[in-house]
Formats: C-alpha cells, structure tokens, sequence
C-alpha cells in the first residue's frame, strides 16, 4: 500500500509483477502455489516441467546415455533417476547441466508471453542465476514437519530423504538472499494470510 499524493489517498499498487517461489522440499511450495492461483497469479512449476521433458525423446536418449537401467520402453524410471541423483554428485551435475538451461529457456518465453502476476516456482538449486533477476519468496518449516511431509509421498524412504535434505542443507543460501520469508508451521489459512501480505 503507498500514498498518492495526487488522488490524496491510499492506494493498492502491486510493487512486482514477477515472484520465484523457492524452498527445501516438504516446506509447502505446492500448497503456495495452489494458494497464488486463487490469487490471479499464473504459476509455473519447474518440476512439473522437468517430468514432462522427461517423456521427450532426445531427453530420454540423454538420460540413457549416463545410465542405461534409467531409461525402460520409452519410460524414465523416476524413482531410480531420484536415487542417483541424490547419491552420486556427478550424475546429477550432468542431469541438471542439460535439463536446466532448457528449464531457464522456458521460463524466459512464459514471462514473454504472461508479463504480469507471475510465479516461478523453483526447488533449491545450487545454480542460481536465475534467481538474480526477480525477487524470491522463500517458504520454510522445521524440518521435522518437512520430514513428516515428504514421508507421505510414494517411495520416499527414509535413506532417500536423508540424502535430499542433506544435500539441499549443503547448497541453501536463500534464506539468506531472499527478501521475503515465509514459515509454513501453521494451517493452509495461515499460509494463504502470510502469502497475501507479500504480494500486496
């Protein structure tokens, strides 16, 4: 909310038109994201992105290339790439140094195509460029409730969420860089009042 000196009142002026909402897993980014849309704002998930590159053909090709067991009659075997990745630091610099830059790719041709009310939603990623150039929402909660969270996902086993926390702990500085912060410990309401209060 800012004055106008010329109208002689308050009014509501939104200061960004363009948000990355980023945050360790099982912090509530999916809920944030559902709350925004209510909110008139398009959002766009970087891992729902990334699951649909992983049907393309020259992807899967890609994939096959750093692991044959990856890649099984035209299906990326998730569940083996989630275990590589977080267990063997090489495997995922080559999958993140080609699915990545397509991802950023993507995103430049939404935000030409959407301008206004935008959300990226991002995991916690050690390449941050992206990140410099728009504000970021961070949402966090204690990670007993984050471990809680994820545990309810399908075969996330607890060695699995141990290796993502640890390497997400290892490479997350955005609390630190991130003007706006969000602790997502309470009710969906609460979520939805706190994310209302950034955005207007």
């Amino acid at each position: 909310m800012i004055y106008n000196i010329y109208s002689n009142k308050n009014v509501k002026v939104f200061r960004l038109s363009t948000y990355i909402l980023t945050g360790q897993i099982g912090s509530g980014k999916s809920e944030a994201q559902k709350i925004l849309e209510t909110l008139s704002y398009s959002c766009f998930c970087a891992d729902s992105m990334v699951k649909n590159l992983y049907k393309n053909d020259h992807i899967m090709k890609k994939l096959s290339n750093i692991s044959s067991d990856l890649v099984k009659n035209d299906v990326v075997n998730m569940d083996l790439l989630r275990k590589l990745v977080f267990t063997n630091r090489y495997i995922m610099q080559e999958v993140e140094n080609f699915i990545q830059p397509i991802i950023f790719s993507e995103f430049k041709e939404i935000e030409r195509k959407h301008k206004n009310n935008l959300i990226f939603v991002v995991p916690i990623i050690k390449n941050n460029e992206f990140f410099k150039k728009y504000e970021t929402i961070y949402i966090f909660s204690n990670e007993s409730l984050r471990r809680k969270r994820v545990k309810k996902r399908k075969n996330y086993n607890n060695d699995m969420i141990d290796n993502i926390f640890n390497y997400q702990n290892s490479i997350d500085n955005y609390m630190s860089t991130s003007k706006y912060k969000i602790k997502n410990d309470g009710t969906l309401y609460d979520l939805k009042e706190k994310i209302i209060k950034i955005i207007e």
